[in-house]
C-alpha cells in the first residue's frame, strides 16, 4: 500500500497540474471575451447615440436653416404688418408641427434680437440680443445649435436652433429661432441603450458639465474624465464603466455608463462556472489516479522485492510482471502528453510574439503613413462604394485648399466637397468618374471650387478605381492639388499671347483691363494716366467690369490710393480700404474693400500712369494679382508713353500745319522769295516724309521691343522661382520640367519679338538710305513695293482699309529708289488722307508690268483705290503746289506736287491721272528701265 498511495500522489500531481493550467487558460479566455463584449456594447452604445444626436443635430440645422430660407420671411421683419400675424402663426404652426412634442417656441427676431413674430404670446418684444446664441449667428453668420441653456429671466432650460433670414438681395434681416424642449436629447439617446440592463447615457459639453441624462444613473455627478477618454474605449471611472464617443462637428460627448457589478455579472457568472468544473475535475482525477495507483503498484513492489533479492545474492528468475505492458503505455501516454502540452505553450507563445510584432508593425506604418500624407502638396481623399460614393476620408491639408476641415466635408456629397465645386464642371467630373468606374482605370479633373471666402480655386484631381477580388469597383482614392497660381499665370500668357499684345492705344487698355477682370475674378481693372506736373489729376484710360462695360474720367488724386501708387510706386490693401480712405468718395459708395496698384514708369523713370486692381471682398489670391501687375507693368508703361508720344507728335503736326499756313500768306505776300520758299518747303516736306517712317517705325518696334521684354521679366522671375526650389532641397522632376517648358516657351516669344524688330530696322534703313541719300542703284520693283509697305503698315494697321500689290518678280530698274519710294509714300498717304469718309473701309492696289525692250525698255506702275475720286474741275490742278482740298485741316498742297516733279525729273519718267471705272483715282506712271543720268526735277 505504501507504493500504491505515493504513486497515486506522485499521478495525481503529474495530471492535476496541466490540467488545472489549461482549465485556467480557458477560464481566462472566457472572462476576457465576456468583458470585451460588454465593452463592446457600452462603445457600440456610445457610438449610436453619438451618431444619433449628430443626425438629430444636423437635422434640426438643416431644417431652421431651410425655414430660415422660406419666402416671405424678411417680409415678415420687415413691415410687422398685424395683418400678417396670421401668416405668421401658420408658419409657426408648419415648423412646430413637424415635431409638436419637442419644439417648445418658435420666433423671428429682428437684427437687434428684439422677438417680432413668436408662437408664444408672452415672448412678443422681449429683447435677446444679448444672448450668446443670438450673439454667435450674427457674428459668424452660420445657423448654430446652442445648449442646453437658461436665457435670463426664464426658469427652464432650453435647446436653441438659430438661423440667419436674409432678404432677396441677401443682406441679413434678422433671426429665426426655435426652441427644442430638452428633453429631446434624453430621448435621442435613450434609443442607443436598448434593454442592456443598468445601462445609462450622460451627454457632456466641451468643458465637461452635464447637459442631459438617461437611464438610472444617468443624471447623476461624473468625476473628471482622464485625458485618454477621447476615442471609444472602454475604462473604469470610480465604481461604474464607461464609454465616451464625441459628437462629429460639436463639443458633445456621450458618455454611456454601467455599474461595475452588472458590468462583472458575467464575468462573474463565469468564474463559478470555472469553479464547479474545477472540482468536479479534480474528484475524476483523484479517481483515475487511485486506480492506475493500484495497477502500477503490484509491479512496482515485486520489481523492488527481485531487486532486494539480487543484492542479497537471490539470482532467481524474475517472474513475468502483469500490467507492465500497460505501464509502459501509460509512461509512453503521458510523456507524449507533455510533449504535445511544450508543443502548445511554445507555439502559443510563438503566435502571442508575432501578434505583438504584427501589431507594432501596422502602428508604425500607419505612422509614416500618415507622415507621408501630411507631407503631400496636395490633400488625400478616399471614397466608400456607396451611392454617389460619397467620402470617407479627407487628409488635413484639405483645409488649406477649401478653408474647411476634413470634419465639415465629410458630411457626404450633398453638404460636403461636392458642394463647392462650380455647377457647370458637375456633368464632366461625373461622366469621366463614370469611364473609370467600368474600366478600373485612373482618372484626372480640373475644375474650380468656391473656397471658404468666398475666392475661386483651381483644382486638379488625381483618381484611382480599387477593384476587390470579383473586379468589381470597391473604393476610390485620389490627390487634390491647389493650381490656382498656375491656371492664373497660365490665362496671363493667353492674354499676353491673345489679344492684348496684337492691340494699340485705347484698343490695348481697354483689352488690358477687361482681360484682368475676367483673368483674377476682380470686381473693376482701371488703367490710368497722371494729367498733370506734379500729377494732382489722372484720367482713366479704361475702367472694366465684370459686365465688361469700359468707362473712361478724370479724378483728384488727393485722399485716393492712387496718391499712395503715385508716391510709392505701389500699394497692397486687401481689406477694408474705405475705411483707410474715407476720403474717396468713389471707393467708399462703390462698397470696395481691396486695392492693388503698380505706377507706371517712363523710360526715364518719370511717373505717367498706373494700374489697378479693386474689388468688393477681400482678395484670397493677392499674390497672384501682384504678379500678374508686375507682368504687364512694363507693356503698359511703353504702351502709354508711345501713346502720349503720338499724341505729343500729333500736337506737333497741327502746330507745323498753322506754321504752314503762316508761311503760305508770308510767300503770297513776299512774291520775289516765292522760288527759294517753294523749295525749302518740298525739304520740308520729304524731311516730315521721313519723321513719319521714324515715329512708325519707333510705333511698330515698341510693340516686340516691350513683348520681348514682358516675357525677360517673367523669365526672371521663373529663374528667382527655380533657384529658391534648388537652394531649399524641395526641387521636384515636375518642377523641373515646367521651368523648362516655359523657359522654351518664353525663349520662343522672345526670338520672334526680336526678329520681327530685326526686319522692320533693316527696312527702315534701306528706305531711310534711300531716300536721304538719292544714290543710284539696280533693285527689285517688287522689294521696293513691300519695303515701303513695311514701313508705313503702322498708318494702315490704324485703318480698315487693305492694299492689293501685283508686281511680278524679276521686274529690275537700274534707277533712283529713294526718289520712287517717296512717290510710293507721298500716293498711299494722299488715298488716306483724302479717298474715304472715316469709318469707311476702302482698297488700294499697285501692280506693274514691262514696257518695250532694248533702250525703249520700261515699267509701267499703276496705282490705284477705289475711294470719292478727284473731281473734273480739280484734275488738271492737282500736280500744282498749295493745292489742297483739306487746307487747314493736316493737307500742305504738296504731295502730289512732289511726286510729279521726281517722276519727271530724277526718275527721268511720266505720270498721269485718269479716269477709273467704279470710282476712284488711278495714276499711271511710266518709268525706264535705266533712268537718264543727268535728270533734273522740272516744274509742273
Amino acid at each position: 500500500m505504501k507504493y500504491a498511495s505515493r504513486i497515486t500522489l506522485l499521478m495525481l500531481a503529474v495530471a492535476a497540474l496541466p490540467a488545472s493550467l489549461l482549465h485556467w487558460r480557458s477560464f481566462e479566455a472566457e472572462r476576457e471575451a465576456r468583458a470585451t463584449a460588454a465593452d463592446r456594447v457600452l462603445s457600440g452604445n456610445a457610438e449610436e447615440a453619438a451618431a444619433l444626436l449628430d443626425a438629430a443635430r444636423r437635422r434640426w440645422l438643416d431644417g431652421v436653416r431651410a425655414d430660415a430660407r422660406l419666402p416671405g420671411m424678411d417680409v415678415l421683419l420687415r413691415t410687422r404688418d398685424p395683418a400678417l400675424d396670421g401668416t405668421g402663426n401658420a408658419f409657426f404652426a408648419a415648423i412646430a408641427g413637424r415635431d409638436p412634442v419637442n419644439v417648445g417656441a418658435v420666433g423671428l427676431l429682428d437684427l437687434e434680437g428684439r422677438v417680432v413674430l413668436d408662437s408664444r404670446a408672452l415672448n412678443l418684444g422681449r429683447r435677446e440680443g444679448a444672448e450668446p446664441y443670438v450673439r454667435a449667428v450674427l457674428a459668424d453668420g452660420q445657423p448654430l445649435l446652442y445648449g442646453p441653456y437658461r436665457p435670463a429671466g426664464e426658469r427652464v432650460a432650453g435647446l436653441f436652433a438659430v438661423a440667419l433670414v436674409r432678404d432677396a438681395e441677401e443682406r441679413p434681416a434678422g433671426l429665426l429661432r426655435v426652441r427644442y424642449e430638452p428633453s429631446v436629447l434624453g430621448q435621442v439617446m435613450a434609443v442607443s441603450l436598448g434593454n442592456t440592463e443598468g445601462l445609462s447615457a450622460s451627454l457632456l459639453d466641451g468643458e465637461g458639465r452635464l447637459l442631459w441624462g438617461v437611464g438610472p444613473e444617468g443624471e447623476d455627478p461624473l468625476p473628471p474624465l482622464p485625458a485618454r477618454s477621447g476615442g471609444t474605449a472602454a475604462f473604469d471611472l470610480g465604481r461604474e464603466r464607461v464609454a465616451t464617443a464625441r459628437v462629429p462637428a460639436s463639443d458633445w460627448r456621450v458618455v454611456v455608463r454601467q455599474p461595475l457589478t452588472a458590468w462583472q455579472a458575467p464575468q462573474r457568472a463565469a468564474m463559478h462556472t470555472w469553479l464547479r468544473q474545477s472540482v468536479l475535475l479534480l474528484a475524476l482525477l483523484l479517481t483515475a489516479s487511485l486506480l492506475l495507483g493500484r495497477w502500477i503498484a503490484r509491479p512496482l513492489a515485486a520489481f523492488s522485492e527481485v531487486a532486494r533479492r539480487m543484492a542479497e545474492g537471490d539470482f532467481q528468475p524474475v517472474p513475468a510482471w502483469r500490467g507492465a505492458v500497460e505501464a509502459r503505455a501509460l509512461g509512453e501516454a503521458l510523456d507524449r502528453l507533455a510533449a504535445r502540452l511544450r508543443e502548445t505553450i511554445g507555439a502559443l507563445s510563438a503566435e502571442l510574439e508575432q501578434r505583438r510584432a504584427t501589431e507594432q508593425a501596422l502602428r508604425e506604418s500607419r505612422a509614416e503613413f500618415r507622415a507621408l500624407v501630411e507631407q503631400l502638396p496636395g490633400a488625400v481623399y478616399r471614397c466608400a462604394n456607396a451611392a454617389d460614393w460619397p467620402m470617407d476620408y479627407l487628409s488635413p491639408q484639405i483645409e488649406a485648399i477649401t478653408g474647411y476641415r476634413p470634419e465639415e466635408l465629410l458630411a457626404g456629397d450633398g453638404t460636403g466637397f461636392t458642394a463647392l465645386v462650380l455647377p457647370e464642371y458637375h456633368k464632366a467630373n461625373e461622366e469621366a468618374v463614370a469611364r473609370s468606374l467600368t474600366s478600373g482605370g485612373r482618372f484626372e479633373l480640373r475644375y474650380r471650387l468656391r473656397h471658404r471666402d468666398g475666392g475661386l480655386r483651381w483644382i486638379w484631381e488625381l483618381g484611382c478605381v480599387h477593384l476587390d477580388e470579383a473586379g468589381q469597383p470597391a473604393r476610390l482614392t485620389g490627390l487634390l492639388f491647389d493650381t490656382t497660381e498656375k491656371a492664373t499665370a497660365d490665362q496671363a500668357m493667353d492674354l499676353l499671347r491673345g489679344g492684348v499684345e496684337t492691340q494699340l492705344g485705347g484698343d490695348y487698355f481697354k483689352a488690358l483691363a477687361t482681360g484682368l477682370v475676367k483673368v483674377l475674378d476682380v470686381d473693376y481693372a482701371m488703367i490710368g494716366r497722371f494729367l498733370d506736373w506734379p500729377p494732382t489729376r489722372a484720367a482713366a484710360l479704361a475702367l472694366a467690369d465684370r459686365e465688361g462695360e469700359v468707362r473712361q474720367f478724370e479724378f483728384d488724386l488727393e485722399g485716393t490710393p492712387c496718391k499712395e501708387v503715385l508716391a510709392h510706386g505701389h500699394l497692397e490693401v486687401l481689406e477694408k480700404a474705405g475705411e483707410r480712405f474715407p476720403a474717396d468718395t468713389v471707393l467708399v459708395e462703390m462698397g470696395l474693400q481691396s486695392y492693388i496698384g503698380r505706377r507706371l514708369d517712363d523710360r526715364k523713370g518719370n511717373p505717367i500712369g498706373l494700374v489697378t486692381l479693386l474689388n468688393t471682398r477681400p482678395l484670397v489670391e493677392s499674390r497672384a494679382a501682384a504678379r500678374m501687375l508686375d507682368l504687364f507693368q512694363a507693356r503698359a508703361a511703353a504702351e502709354l508713353e508711345r501713346l502720349m508720344a503720338e499724341e505729343a507728335l500729333q500736337r506737333l503736326a497741327e502746330t507745323l500745319e498753322n506754321r504752314v499756313v503762316e508761311r503760305t500768306r508770308e510767300l503770297q505776300e513776299a512774291n520775289a522769295t516765292l522760288s527759294q520758299a517753294m523749295d525749302q518747303l518740298v525739304q520740308r516736306e520729304k524731311l516730315a516724309s521721313l519723321g513719319s517712317l521714324v515715329a512708325g517705325l519707333a510705333h511698330e518696334l515698341n510693340t516686340p521691343i516691350g513683348n520681348a521684354l514682358t516675357v525677360s521679366t517673367a523669365l526672371g522671375d521663373l529663374y528667382r522661382q527655380f533657384s529658391g526650389l534648388l537652394a531649399s532641397g524641395q526641387l521636384k522632376r515636375s518642377a523641373l520640367e515646367q521651368f523648362l517648358a516655359e523657359n522654351a516657351e518664353a525663349a520662343g516669344l522672345i526670338e520672334r519679338n526680336l526678329e520681327r524688330a530685326a526686319t522692320l530696322i533693316s527696312h527702315f534703313k534701306q528706305v531711310a538710305v534711300d531716300q536721304a541719300s538719292m544714290r543710284r542703284r539696280r533693285f527689285e520693283l517688287g522689294e521696293l513695293v513691300q519695303d515701303v509697305l513695311s514701313t508705313l503698315s503702322p498708318r494702315l494697321k490704324r485703318s480698315p482699309h487693305r492694299v492689293e500689290v501685283a508686281v511680278p518678280k524679276g521686274l529690275s530698274l537700274d534707277s533712283y529708289p529713294g526718289p520712287l519710294e517717296q512717290v510710293l509714300t507721298n500716293l498711299l498717304e494722299n488715298s488716306l488722307v483724302h479717298a474715304w469718309d472715316e469709318g469707311q473701309a476702302g482698297c488700294i492696289h499697285i501692280h506693274a508690268d514691262a514696257l518695250g525692250e532694248g533702250e525703249e525698255a520700261g515699267v509701267r506702275l499703276v496705282y490705284e483705290d477705289d475711294g470719292r475720286g478727284i473731281p473734273k474741275e480739280s484734275r488738271q490742278r492737282v500736280f500744282d503746289p498749295f493745292f489742297t482740298t483739306r487746307l487747314g485741316q493736316g493737307g500742305s498742297g504738296l504731295g502730289l506736287y512732289l511726286v510729279y516733279n521726281l517722276v519727271h525729273g530724277r526718275l527721268g519718267g511720266r505720270i498721269r491721272l485718269l479716269d477709273r471705272e467704279g470710282g476712284g483715282v488711278r495714276f499711271q506712271i511710266d518709268l525706264p528701265a535705266k533712268a537718264p543720268a543727268g535728270a533734273t526735277e522740272p516744274e509742273a
